[in-house]
């Protein structure tokens, strides 16, 4: 099997990636420890010309035209190992320059102060060769012929003069210093051989995939190109005490380290691959429970960057996630039931349930709620502009409710669906397991749960369900998708269920070219391009897709499903969302949870996709 885009600029290993600009390597990235920008900038007199560019499983080839010389550019990447090749007819007195940074995450972050906390540090190994070291990682960059090495306290910069016309540029990480230096000084002798191992290895990944029953060449194609990305966002950290089993980067390109419910979705999909590794992609979770019974809404690959975003001196922010992660345990149990995996994860989705009772539902009535905006999901969403004004009014009074919340506590729709699915999950999981007494308590917190949704979040006068606030239960009258995880949950009654089908399939709200925007339509801050203010989300998609599906909507689910998949098609693109009016992909490139597109994908199969 193979895959062949044209236009397809990025590529990556384990947690090495790159990312090829008009005039080379734009951005390299070695997971958090560091990044290149540029890694290999051609310097020319006037801006290089991209004639022919080729993506395929071996790697990026293209051609072109700089100072009227035509160039024959190639990367690829294997494991955390990259090359970089550049091919000339004849002399052509090109220059290249690059530089290597300890990774920030924001670029108003001090590259001074980050260096000195993780210990960062460059040395010259010989005239062609550095080696530069942070957090107890090493990466090494070598060329075929002698650089300019300029160590700095916080960066290395080189250049390459007169590049040869056969020029070449390596680089690779690990943890050790001897390892890496070996595997530059094989590369750059055979870098071909780094591109011979990358298609070995994707072949294999690939080779494995569960076939597609369509006539569609494009819905083919978006299926191998989908399951490249989420099989190739898998990710192994050595010698790190929390991420101690693979798991998948969101994308690798921006997000690179594991998130909580990133990772629910993950093992969502990697089940219709191999079920060990969707179990394995929430061990990593499990691992790194809190003893209070919080499950981290993400690990770092980084303790500094950790530190510096959340404050905290640790690989874990205080903050939690939506608790998808019954969601995909019950995924998982009932493609095969693995009974210590179901011990295990019962284990800690109660610790989990009880952690959210003490200290998420102040109000004690049994739905829980944000207290700060990340900890959502929905990072920067309309759904929270009147609760962060409304914590700025009083903040002594919300803090002694909640001594972190960074909003008004929200009793949120889609977390309290969630959190009825986990209580359901936990009771079912506790009556498997012979344990009858927690089964019975959590199916009475269960029908709790749905009661108190049914109560306080649904509004007669527009058949919608909102958010309300914890203190007083008065609802946030802003539309999400949030209320279609209602009929997720099969809380919904089905007349309320049919209302929301109509609030769906209005283009005015929700059906917009690319369908399910994060804010209806017809509110006055939508933005189609909006982050999580009009974007289009492939997770909410998913969770209506099946919302549909659980109310015998079938003719609207695949009315849903095709409409997103013609769109992915195009590319095809596994983006981490769209332009909802025009379904342009925007975000970051080959996006996780993007690929639960396959899920659907699956299921429609059964009727001719």
């Amino acid at each position: 099997m193979n895959i062949v885009l044209s236009g397809k600029r990025e590529i990556c290993g384990n947690i090495l990636s790159a990312v090829l600009g008009e005039n080379g390597v734009k951005r390299l990235y070695f997971g958090e420890y560091f990044r290149g920008e540029p890694f290999a900038e051609i310097e020319a007199v006037k801006e290089p010309s991209v004639l022919v560019e080729t993506w395929d499983l071996s790697g990026i080839e293209r051609i072109l035209e700089v100072n009227g010389v035509f160039l024959r550019e190639f990367m690829s990447i294997y494991k955390d190992t990259v090359v970089y090749l550049i091919e000339s007819p004849e002399e052509n007195y090109l220059c290249l320059k690059g530089r290597i940074i300890p990774h920030y995450w924001s670029p108003r972050d001090n590259i001074d102060e980050i260096a000195r906390e993780g210990r960062f540090r460059g040395e010259v190994v010989d005239n062609s060769t550095f080696l530069v070291f942070y957090e107890n990682r090493f990466f090494a960059v070598k060329c075929n012929q002698s650089i300019n090495i300029d160590v700095k306290e916080s960066e290395v910069e080189f250049s390459a003069e007169n590049m040869s016309k056969d020029f070449v540029l390596v680089a690779s990480g690990g943890v050790s210093k001897e390892a890496v230096l070996r595997e530059v000084s094989s590369a750059v002798k055979n870098p071909l051989k780094i591109a011979g191992l990358r298609a070995e290895w994707l072949k294999s990944l690939l080779s494995k995939i569960p076939s597609l029953q369509t006539k569609r060449k494009d819905f083919i194609d978006l299926w191998k190109y989908c399951w490249y990305v989420i099989l190739t966002n898998r990710s192994v950290v050595e010698n790190h005490p929390i991420l101690v089993k693979p798991f998948n980067m969101p994308t690798k390109y921006v997000f690179r380290h594991q998130w909580l419910w990133d990772s629910a979705f993950h093992a969502i999909v990697l089940s219709l691959y191999d079920v060990n590794l969707a179990k394995e992609e929430l061990y990593n979770l499990f691992h790194a429970q809190k003893p209070d019974g919080r499950i981290p809404h993400e690990i770092f690959l980084s303790k500094t960057i950790c530190r510096r975003l959340w404050r905290v001196d640790d690989y874990c922010p205080w903050t939690t996630q939506p608790p998808v992660i019954a969601v995909a345990v019950k995924r998982i149990l009932d493609k095969e039931f693995d009974r210590g995996f179901a011990k295990l994860a019962y284990e800690k989705l109660v610790k989990y349930d009880e952690w959210f009772s003490l200290e998420r539902d102040v109000d004690r009535d049994n739905l829980a709620s944000y207290i700060d905006y990340l900890e959502s999901g929905w990072d920067n969403s309309v759904r929270w502009d009147d609760p962060i004004a409304r914590l700025r009014e009083q903040p002594d009074y919300y803090h002694r409710l909640y001594p972190q919340a960074r909003m008004a506590p929200v009793e949120a729709v889609d977390l309290n669906c969630l959190l009825y699915v986990q209580r359901k999950t936990i009771s079912e999981l506790a009556e498997a397991l012979g344990d009858y007494e927690t089964s019975e308590k959590y199916y009475a917190l269960v029908e709790e749960t749905r009661k108190k949704i049914l109560q306080y979040m649904w509004d007669e006068e527009t058949d919608f369900f909102y958010d309300v606030y914890e203190d007083t239960h008065e609802k946030i009258m802003v539309k999400t998708p949030a209320a279609f995880l209602t009929m997720f949950a099969k809380i919904a009654t089905r007349e309320q269920a049919e209302k929301l089908v109509e609030h769906l399939f209005d283009p005015k709200e929700f059906w917009t070219t690319f369908p399910l925007p994060t804010v209806s339509a017809d509110n006055p801050k939508y933005d189609p391009r909006g982050y999580w203010r009009g974007r289009s989300w492939i997770n909410m998609v998913w969770f209506t897709y099946w919302g549909l599906v659980n109310y015998g909507y079938l003719n609207e689910a695949r009315k849903l499903a095709l409409k997103v998949i013609e769109l992915m098609a195009r590319g095809p693109t596994c983006s981490e969302n769209y332009d909802s009016s025009t379904g342009e992909p925007v975000g970051a490139e080959d996006f996780g949870w993007s690929t639960l597109i396959l899920d659907i994908m699956r299921d429609l199969e059964k009727e001719q996709l």
